[in-house]
């Protein structure tokens, strides 16, 4: 027996709201734990890593947070009509 084709389910949905938000709070996470490996005491990260692997890695995240935010910012722009 064939199963009916799903319905779309509307843009506005509560998941999707759910899911854009937490994005976004991704996004912030991301910035702030690179932001912080850089500049956070050494001691305080209980981690044996030079100052050098410490900025490459917080920028990493740094750079992943920005990128995140983009791609959401895009696909929730071009869904909603610039409503975010």
């Amino acid at each position: 027996m064939l199963r009916p084709e799903r319905e779309e389910r509307p843009q506005n949905s509560v998941f999707s709201k759910i899911a854009r938000y937490f994005g976004m709070l991704m996004t912030l996470i991301y910035v702030a734990l690179g932001v912080f490996i850089i500049f956070a005491d050494p001691g305080y990260l209980n981690i044996n890593i030079s100052e050098t692997a410490r900025w490459i890695l917080g920028g990493v995240f740094i750079l992943y947070g920005i990128v995140r935010f983009i791609r959401i910012y895009k696909s929730n722009s071009s869904n909603s009509n610039g409503r975010f």
